[in-house]
This record gives C-alpha cells, sequence and structure tokens, in this order.
C-alpha cells in the first residue's frame, strides 16, 4: 500500500505535464497540405501579374478539359475532389492522369485532353522570365530525381 501511495504523486506529476503537450500539439497542427510543393509554393518569385496570369491559364485549361469530358466523367471527377484527393491531382500538371485514368477515357479524348495540357503548358512558360523558367525547370528535374521509381 505504501508503494502505490509513494507512487501515486509520480504518476500524477507525469499524467499533468504530459497534458499541456497534447494541447500544444492539436493546436500547432497544420490544417493546409505540407509539401515540396506547399511550402515552396512562391519559389520563382511571381509578380503579381504573373500570377493573375497563371491563374488564368489554369482556369482556362479547366473549362477546356471539362469540354472535352462527357457529363457522368465530369460528376465523377467532381466526387473524387470533394472526397478529398489532393490538390494538384485533379486537372492541374503532368501528375493530372493520376485522377484521369479512372475515367475510362477513350483515346480521342486522351489525345485533345494532352493537346489542351501542352498548350496550358507552353503559355504558363511564356508569362514566366528566361530565369524564372530556368530556376523552374531546375526544380522539376528535381522533384523527378527524388521520386520513386515506378
Amino acid at each position: 500500500m505504501k508503494k502505490i501511495l509513494f507512487l501515486l504523486p509520480g504518476a500524477i506529476a507525469l499524467i499533468l505535464s504530459a497534458t499541456p503537450m497534447v494541447a500544444v500539439n492539436a493546436q500547432t497542427a497544420p490544417t493546409a497540405p505540407t509539401g515540396e510543393r506547399m511550402q515552396n509554393k512562391n519559389r520563382l518569385n511571381l509578380t503579381a501579374d504573373q500570377k493573375a496570369k497563371m491563374k488564368a491559364i489554369r482556369e482556362n485549361t479547366r473549362t477546356q478539359i471539362d469540354g472535352v469530358l462527357t457529363t457522368e466523367q465530369r460528376t465523377q471527377l467532381q466526387s473524387e475532389r470533394g472526397q478529398g484527393m489532393k490538390r494538384g491531382k485533379g486537372l492541374r500538371s503532368a501528375r493530372a492522369d493520376i485522377s484521369l485514368r479512372s475515367l475510362n477515357l477513350s483515346n480521342d479524348q486522351k489525345a485533345r485532353i494532352k493537346t489542351i495540357m501542352e498548350a496550358s503548358r507552353r503559355d504558363r512558360e511564356a508569362v514566366l522570365t528566361p530565369a524564372q523558367l530556368e530556376q523552374m525547370r531546375q526544380f522539376q528535374s528535381q522533384r523527378r530525381a527524388n521520386r520513386p521509381a515506378r
């Protein structure tokens, strides 16, 4: 009995000291996705005008691709986005085919989307200065080197 009474204050002190740490961790938990792309979102130092142009290009690309999809495919894609698909896996970037694979696209749709994506890439590159373009290509090659082999 004396041993239990002796250990009781130590157990209480341990519990009380751990409680603030749990609260601190809960408060500092990130609410947005963190990753290389999110942490370095503006490492190209885009101007406000460049950001606006890039946003317009993204929106135009999405609209064009939505025009290629059937109603059922658009519904399925919206449902996947709503179920918490990570940002960047929708209709953006070279990884766009990850979510598009599940849509059972026809060969014609694939070709049209590929053409749209290539035009979008050219448009985005045209917005960048030569220095920004070179820096972007360096970042891309670093990402390719760091990703696991398929």
